[in-house]
């Protein structure tokens, strides 16, 4: 694994298109079973969660054009080439640059966590 920065495109690909870590391995995982379909179950047993949580990320990568959803479960099948193109350099700078990638996912939805909360925040007028 390289230690090196994480390359822009694919940062920039982290930063606006994967919100998590387990969203992330469930894209992979069916990218990997190229052209075979799996349901929430087996994911969740990949991912080793339960299956709401599963249920969750498959949703939100079909939404974000990642997957496809019929009769047998879900599929790796990005809405177009450039989605797949991009799909491809995660997934070979995610296995060569595992900690970076994570934490730039994770330093990403800290980062919308904390601004949802700030929303919240009581602030006096002036």
């Amino acid at each position: 694994m390289s230690s090196g920065p994480v390359p822009d495109d694919v940062r920039r690909f982290v930063l606006t298109s994967v919100p998590s870590v387990p969203f992330a391995e469930a894209v992979l995982l069916l990218r990997r079973r190229s052209g075979e379909a799996l349901n929430t179950d087996a994911v969740a047993r990949a991912l080793y969660t339960g299956e709401r949580a599963a249920q969750e990320v498959l949703q939100q990568a079909e939404a974000a054009g990642a997957l496809k959803r019929d009769a047998d479960g879900y599929r790796f099948e990005p809405r177009d080439a450039a989605l797949a193109e991009a799909w491809d350099r995660f997934a070979a700078c995610y296995a060569t640059h595992l900690i970076g990638v994570t934490q730039l996912i994770h330093g990403s939805s800290q980062k919308s966590a904390q601004l949802f909360a700030d929303a919240f925040k009581l602030r006096r007028e002036p």
